[in-house]
């Protein structure tokens, strides 16, 4: 890893200090941040995990039913992702197109 990636996840990882609710937070946001422009989203000094957190909790209050809402895990990582603004690799990377290869 390089330096930015790892200021980034030595930011997100003091930022759950004192606050076990944002860990799951934290531990995507490492899973996913292997490149810069991550990292730069992350290390963006609008955005940190408590905002998200707020994010998610708002999106549950709205679909709550008797006080209690369900957020699916793909659903609240595309939550996260979309709070920092990171793109879904697996939805933007380029097709392979198999004539390429023959």
């Amino acid at each position: 890893m390089n330096e930015k990636i790892n200021l980034a996840i030595a930011r997100i990882t003091k930022e759950c200090q004192g606050n076990d609710h944002l860990i799951p937070f934290e531990e995507y946001l490492t899973s996913i941040c292997t490149t810069d422009d991550v990292a730069d989203k992350i290390l963006s000094n609008d955005k940190n995990l408590k905002g998200c957190f707020e994010k998610m909790k708002s999106i549950a209050k709205g679909r709550a039913v008797s006080g209690c809402a369900y957020i699916p895990p793909e659903e609240g990582f595309q939550i996260i992702r979309e709070y920092y603004g990171i793109e879904d690799n697996k939805k933007t990377s380029p097709a392979i197109d198999i004539m390429d290869l023959l």
